[in-house]
């Protein structure tokens, strides 16, 4: 999946990209972690269903954002919730889109993204000149050499492509189609 600390970062550049938008930027960053952070504090796979509002079994993937936005306690007029929007958006472009062939490649594999981080976060963090968070930071390892699968410009692209999107439009298209209007 996309790493915590790329949640973050992403949130980061959205509210670098998107000035006015969040009034309460730590309240957003929090949202765009959350659903990671709940994952991290247990083992139990139905934690992450509930956490990321879909299924995540078997190496498969399936987002169902529009569940999330249908849940009650959700007010998206609040910036931590869209900043949980923009982690589940983030997660369903992440394995449907941006990295679906590498994900393919992984689970046939049987790899793992972790090592791929560790040799490229230096890297993402110097260019953006990010400090993360202390809830992050613990989860990243920066070590010498060179991923398998991720790409250090396909990783950049793809945060500028999320921290590029219209929060707002996206949940009017969802809304309106399902997810099926941003496969």
């Amino acid at each position: 999946m996309a790493h915590v600390a790329v949640h973050e970062i992403i949130a980061n550049r959205y509210i670098q990209k998107h000035p006015g938008e969040i009034k309460d930027t730590n309240e957003f960053i929090k949202g765009s972690i959350a659903p990671d952070l709940n994952e991290q504090l247990t083992e139990r796979r139905k934690v992450k269903d509930d956490s990321h509002y879909g299924k995540w079994s078997n190496g498969n993937v399936e987002t169902k954002i529009d569940e999330f936005l249908e849940d009650k306690q959700v007010k998206m007029k609040q910036d931590y919730w869209k900043g949980y929007f923009l982690h589940l958006l983030t997660d369903h472009y992440f394995y449907n889109k941006q990295f679906n062939k590498e994900f393919k490649e992984i689970k046939k594999n049987k790899g793992n993204l972790r090592e791929d981080y560790d040799y490229i976060f230096e890297k993402i963090l110097k260019k953006y000149k990010i400090t993360l968070s202390n809830y992050t930071n613990k989860y990243v390892n920066i070590k010498d050499g060179n991923p398998k699968y991720l790409k250090l410009d396909k990783i950049l692209d793809f945060i500028e492509k999320m921290s590029n999107i219209d929060i707002k439009n996206k949940i009017e298209i969802i809304k309106q189609k399902g997810m099926e209007g941003i496969k």
